[in-house]
Formats: C-alpha cells, structure tokens, sequence
C-alpha cells in the first residue's frame, strides 16, 4: 500500500529538467506491490540520438505523463518528441515548481518535477499547437520589425533637427508621400526649387515655411548618413509588408474570427492577428472572461493580508499579450463615441492615465473574449447604429428613390415624395396610430 498522504494522479510519472545540452529525467513509478515510490533517474542529450534515447527510456517505463519547467526555448522539442509518442507533457512555471534555496541539483530538481506531476501540484501553462507556436515566432518578428522601424524614424528625426531642418514641424508625418521627396531630394542633394516642385498640391500652402526650413545645409557625412537610414526603413518596411502577406496566408481559414475581432474599437487586422495567434485561436482552455484576462496580465493581483487588502499590481501574465493590448486600449481610447472613450475618460480623473489604460485594455480583453466566444459581432453600447446606418446608406436611398420617380422635385426646389407613395405610407402607419389611440 503506497504512503503518499496526497491523491495520486499519474502512477507512472516522470520529470525533465531540461538544460541546452543535457536532460536529466526521473521516473517515480507508485506500484501496488511495493510499499514505497521508486524512483530512477538518468541523463541524456539533448541532440536528436538523445532524445530518441530519453523518449525509449520513457516507453519503457510506461510513462503516463511528464512534467517540465518552462524556462527558456529548449523546452519546445522535448514537449513535441513526448507527445508524438502519446505521453501527456504538463509544462510548468517556475514559479509555481521553484526549489528551495540550497537544495537544488539537476537531480533533485528532476525528482521534485516528477513528484509535482504524479501529485499534480501547481498549474499548468497553456501551451499551444504546433502550428501556433510557430505562427508565435513569426508575429513577434513582425513587431520587432516594427520596433525598429520606429527607432529608425526617431534617428532621422533626431538627424534633421539636429542640422536645424524643422520638417517635422511643418509635416504631420515625415515618412508620408510629401516628407520621403523631401527627404530623398535633402539625401541625394537637390536644389531646394526641385524638393519644392515635387510635393503635391494640398501641401503648396505651406511652400514658404518649406523654403524657409530648407534654407539649412547638411554636410556630406549627415547627408550620407540620411541616405543609409532611408535606405535602413525601406528593408524593414519590405520585411514587414512580405510578414503580413505570409501571415494572411497562414490565417486565411481564421478570417471569420479575425472580422469578428476588427470588430471592437481600436482593433485593427495587424492587431487581431498577433492577439489570435497568441492565444491559438482556442478559448477553451479558459475557464472565463476572467481568466482569460488574467493570462493576458491585465488582471489586478490579490494582496491582502490580516484582513487588509492592499492594491496589487497586475499579474505576469503574457508579456506580448500585455503590450498588444495595452496599444489597443490607446486607440480605443481616441475612438469617439466609443464606450471605452467615455470609461477611460473618466478613471483617468481618479486613477491617472496609465492605470485608466491598463482598466480599458482588461475591459477590452473581456469583450474579445465574449465576442469570439458568442461568435457574434460587437456593438457598442453608446453607438446608435440605425442612425449610422442611415448616414451610411442615406445618399444611395436617395438615388434609387430618384430613378423610380418615388422622390421628385416641385416648384420650390425640394424633393417630395409621390403622392401615391405618401398615401401608402399613410395607409401603413393607419393601424399603429389606431393603437396608440386607443391607449389614450
């Protein structure tokens, strides 16, 4: 009879501390037959020849299921090897299978990994497919792409300022239509009268002010170094226009979910793409909306203590979900007539801005997960949809209205309707104005 105080839920359990070269593995096998756990315990490499060797050694023992810490990325082919062959992977964060101070070994900790899963201590960590966790690596590519498309901006703005031409005061967005001729002629040492004669007319307005502001030389060195920094944003900007075309392709049978998802205010494609993809698209490992949110650390954490509770900050959840969201809490913030405008707004005036961010970013998380979840399309409840529908769709009304000879002009100028259409019409209200009668 075994003597383990806690319920047994794996018999035949196993634990993997997996390093870059080297996994050492340990079995606890709790038989009938024996009074007591028995335990063994081996290294292998992490190469392939290794890990053929670790998945034999496994099969051999009748593993049911393992356990592995998720540190680092040496995790991933060990966790795939293991579920090919049918054993079920549980992956843990450190937090939740840390070993105390002075007692850690490969060994130990490979032992007390084996312990957690065959007891099913802790939680697990969602991890999904294999498709998934590939689509994971090319979308965070894609925002680093980004990232350094942006400091390669800031650089040029730095650059311009720096040799006192002010063309981002006078321009919107210097990396627009207008500012890239102006920046391409400044790189390739044009007359200012040639930079002036290619910008387009909406901009002809402000031709003093661009006069004035290239009146600035650059030195050959700066006028070189802004060279290699335009030619720098355009290989990032192809790199990245060549990602989202891949990533469409990859999310082509997901494009129902995405709509639904560009749905939400502040919610564009490149957004909801990188959100679906790092949760895999499958919200059934979510208990809630709650805890949904709490994977995306958006979520308060619960500090409380003799009976005080005390504010927590947000909890670790996933980092890129975390930044993604809190960037679509920005722009739903700026979304006039949204609802999150109006909530942001108003906890900005008690809590500040940053919290009121990180509120609407828990706010939106909990509504992208009802809409995936409903399969239903948002709508906001401050929006008056009939009356947008009838801004949307007024003029084309209104023409067709005109070709059937419904709507003519009389002699004042205005339109009217036909008479024999007013009639109907008439005739049609008749029963409710009857009711609305009788409740008089």
């Amino acid at each position: 009879m075994i003597n383990d105080e806690l319920h047994v839920v794996h018999a035949r359990a196993a634990g993997l501390d997996v390093h870059k070269l080297q996994i050492t593995a340990a079995v606890r096998l709790c038989e009938p037959v024996q009074p007591e756990p028995r335990c063994e315990t081996r290294s292998f490499s992490t190469l392939p020849n290794g890990l053929r060797q670790l998945r034999s050694w496994l099969l051999e023992h009748q593993v049911q299921a393992a356990a592995i810490e998720s540190t680092g990325i040496y995790w991933t082919r060990p966790l795939d090897l293991l579920n090919e062959a049918g054993i079920e992977v549980k992956l843990y964060h450190p937090q939740q299978v840390k070993q105390l101070r002075g007692r850690k070994t490969d060994i130990q900790d490979a032992r007390w990994l084996a312990r957690v899963c065959q007891f099913g201590l802790g939680r697990t960590s969602y991890v999904p497919s294999k498709f998934f966790r590939d689509l994971r690596q090319l979308s965070r590519y894609r925002r680093q792409l980004v990232a350094q498309r942006s400091q390669i901006r800031n650089q040029v703005h730095k650059l311009l300022d720096g040799c006192g031409l002010l063309i981002g005061g006078i321009l919107s967005d210097v990396f627009g239509m207008n500012g890239r001729r102006i920046l391409a002629g400044i790189a390739c040492g044009r007359a200012s009268e040639q930079i002036l004669d290619s910008l387009s007319m909406h901009v002809r307005d402000k031709r003093e002010r661009f006069e004035d502001a290239l009146q600035a030389n650059l030195s050959e060195t700066m006028r070189y170094m802004l060279g290699e920094l335009l030619s720098q944003h355009d290989s990032h900007e192809a790199r990245i226009q060549r990602v989202d075309l891949k990533l469409k392709e990859l999310l082509q049978p997901y494009q129902d979910q995405l709509d639904l998802m560009c749905t939400i205010p502040g919610i564009k494609w490149d957004a909801a793409a990188a959100l679906f993809i790092e949760f895999g698209g499958d919200l059934s490992e979510f208990l809630n909306a709650r805890s949904f949110a709490a994977w995306s650390g958006t979520v308060p954490g619960n500090n409380e203590s003799a009976g005080k509770r005390r504010s927590g900050q947000t909890r670790q959840g996933n980092p890129h979900v975390r930044a993604i969201t809190i960037e679509t809490a920005h722009a739903a913030a700026r979304c006039k007539g949204s609802q999150y405008q109006f909530f942001h707004r108003a906890l900005t005036v008690r809590r500040g801005y940053k919290r009121a961010t990180v509120a609407t970013a828990h706010k939106m998380v909990r509504t992208l997960y009802a809409v995936l979840r409903d399969q239903k399309p948002y709508r906001d409840p401050q929006a008056d949809y009939e009356q947008l529908l009838v801004r949307r769709n007024a003029p084309r009304w209104v023409r067709e209205l005109k070709k059937f000879g419904i709507l003519s002009r009389n002699r004042e100028g205005s339109y009217v309707l036909d008479w024999s259409m007013q009639l109907n019409l008439w005739w049609q209200r008749l029963p409710e104005a009857a009711a609305s009668e009788r409740l008089r």
